[in-house]
């Protein structure tokens, strides 16, 4: 090994390790939580789960559980190590995606390219690359890749042991996760290109070449549609991610994807990832008459897949780099000054430095894990009162519909949560946001009888009249209006949820002992002006105050409980004041 070899090695693997911090973010998908029940259920049962065992509103339907082994595999490694060990297991997983694009380089003899394109490839993926089944999809795909293009350069083993290994390759993947599709794809592409390349001197006016190496692509696709059969759920597993493909189509907006907004820096950087991979494409076909027809007939088909389902860019990018990477480049014309190349290069260095410092590295304060749709002391409120609250009908938004159910199954069934199982529900609930009668509705028509409500809501404007005839406008929660408070009584909050509960459900006294008159979530502002006029007790403020320090560890000086706490003071310093008219 040369001077310059050694030193290349070396510094691809330091953009490996650089490339890889982007994985060691937080986890937060919500859905983990289902995925985790879903995989208890198979470790205890010793078979996936058949029917729903988690919500109310679908006691014991059908459920193809797309992906019931990735749930096993993270159920097992939650047993092992809690929350840390899942996080440790997403990011080794996309470490391997990483080391086996570096041997995809290493096969095209462009390992002098890794420590541009891996900082690229890893930013990408780290836009979608929290925890889930898509994880596996990633790995497998990249591995499948890997094997067509070393077939392709340098030919597939022959016997059986190969078919026999592609045939387990495929039936492992189609139950870890239904996005094994991508990669069952990729046979099928390549077959077609390489039918293309060799019907081409024939279009060209002389004779077509063999099919020899287009037969062994196709035979690897068959292979692959046959081992998809072997999972628990047989041909139900085709009409099943049928229906979710048409549902992301229909109805994404209400879909959670791996692609962000575009004001997203992770959306913009996949943008000019894509433009420099087809810039390159397009610069050696037509101008270098180059091109592998294999590649093209691949980014065709995730090019549509991309504009159909933004989940499926990493795929695209995954093969765009790999692609371009195999192209000529040494074949190129001797740039006249390279300066210009260098300092280009670095300029690039800087700029991955710049976007990891400035979008991925600061999330590491966050820990290994970040969920906004839990809440602990929810959980233990709720598993406290479960001998009156359990057998209510549950309202719960789907973020936190995984969550609930992994946290208090078998007392509380859900209403829904994100599995393909609610299709439409989120729609329903959606829409249901757009007006106050419109939710009215929807709680008649579910019959609710505990909701859940997410304090992310909008607030509505309201003139209110105040003693001695005054009035002023008032910003009130959404909530207070579709449920009122004749009819509805706050009995839990904190700074995510509030649990409300319909009067009629439940005795009256245990009302009266954990409601909240006066100190409901997102309405403590508009408070003042009730308190220094006199119709809002200062005794009350303190009850409900104590109520909710009993109800949220660490007391006064717990930072969740501060504000709540400076507030009251404030009212009773302002009442205390001459003139005040404050009622104790």
């Amino acid at each position: 090994m040369t001077k310059k070899d050694r030193f290349l090695k070396y510094l691809g693997w330091a953009a490996f390790a650089f490339s890889a911090s982007a994985f060691f973010l937080p986890l937060m998908n919500p859905d983990i939580f289902w995925q985790l029940s879903a995989g208890k259920y198979a470790a205890s049962h010793l078979v996936p789960p058949r029917f729903d065992f988690l919500s109310w509103p679908l006691p014991a339907k059908g459920w193809v559980d797309l992906g019931w082994a990735s749930q096993l595999v993270y159920y097992l490694a939650y047993k092992a190590g809690g929350l840390r060990a899942l996080f440790f297991l997403k990011a080794a997983l996309l470490c391997l995606v990483l080391l086996i694009f570096r041997g995809l380089a290493l096969l095209y003899k462009r390992a002098g390219l890794l420590p541009l394109a891996l900082p690229v490839l890893a930013a990408v993926l780290a836009g979608g690359s929290d925890l889930g089944p898509e994880n596996f999809t990633l790995l497998f795909f990249a591995a499948a890749l890997y094997v067509l293009e070393k077939g392709r350069l340098e030919g597939f083993p022959r016997g059986r042991a190969f078919r026999f290994g592609a045939f387990l390759f495929f039936a492992l993947w189609v139950n870890l996760d239904p996005g094994c599709f991508y990669g069952l794809a990729l046979p099928g592409l390549y077959a077609a290109g390489e039918f293309f390349s060799e019907l081409l001197p024939r279009l060209k006016g002389g004779p077509a070449a063999g099919h020899g190496r287009g037969l062994e692509y196709l035979k690897l696709f068959f292979i692959g549609l046959a081992a998809t059969l072997v999972n628990p759920y047989g041909w139900k597993l085709y009409p099943e991610l049928a229906g979710h493909v048409f549902r992301a189509q229909a109805a994404g907006e209400y879909l959670r994807g791996w692609a962000a907004g575009r004001a997203d820096p992770y959306h913009w950087l996949c943008v000019l990832a894509v433009l420099a991979v087809s810039a390159g494409l397009a610069y050696f076909a037509l101008w270098r008459r180059h091109a592998v027809h294999a590649h093209l007939a691949c980014l065709l088909f995730l090019v549509w897949a991309s504009s159909e389902r933004s989940g499926s860019l990493p795929f695209l990018l995954l093969a765009g780099l790999a692609f371009t990477l195999s192209l000529p480049w040494g074949g190129l014309p001797p740039l006249r000054g390279e300066k210009l190349l260098h300092g280009a290069a670095s300029s690039w260095l800087l700029l991955g430095v710049w976007f990891y410092a400035s979008f991925i590295w600061p999330h590491y304060s966050q820990g290994a894990s970040f969920f906004r749709a839990s809440s602990g002391n929810l959980a233990q409120f709720l598993k406290s009162n479960k001998k009156e609250l359990s057998g209510l009908r549950l309202y719960n938004n789907a973020d936190w519909g995984g969550w609930l159910g992994w946290e208090l199954a078998p007392d509380y069934k859900v209403f829904l949560d994100g599995r393909r199982l609610f299709e439409g529900r989120e729609q329903e609930l959606a829409e249901a946001r757009a007006s106050v009668g419109t939710w009215s509705g929807l709680i008649e028509k579910y019959k609710f009888d505990l909701m859940l409500v997410s304090l992310n809501e909008p607030m509505v404007p309201v003139r209110q009249s105040l003693k001695g005839g005054k009035s002023d406008l008032f910003w009130r929660p959404a909530y207070l209006f579709y449920l009122p408070k004749k009819d509805w009584a706050v009995v839990y909050w904190d700074y995510r949820v509030a649990a409300v509960v319909r009067r009629s459900a439940l005795p009256a006294a245990w009302i009266a002992e954990r409601e909240y008159l006066y100190l409901r979530p997102l309405d403590i502002p508009n408070l003042s002006q009730p308190v220094l006029a006199g119709e809002v007790p200062l005794s009350g403020l303190d009850r409900e105050l104590r109520l909710f320090l009993d109800s949220h560890p660490g007391g006064k000086k717990a930072s969740s409980n501060t504000a709540l706490v400076s507030f009251c003071e404030l009212m009773k310093e302002a009442c205390a004041k001459k003139g005040a008219r404050c009622l104790l």
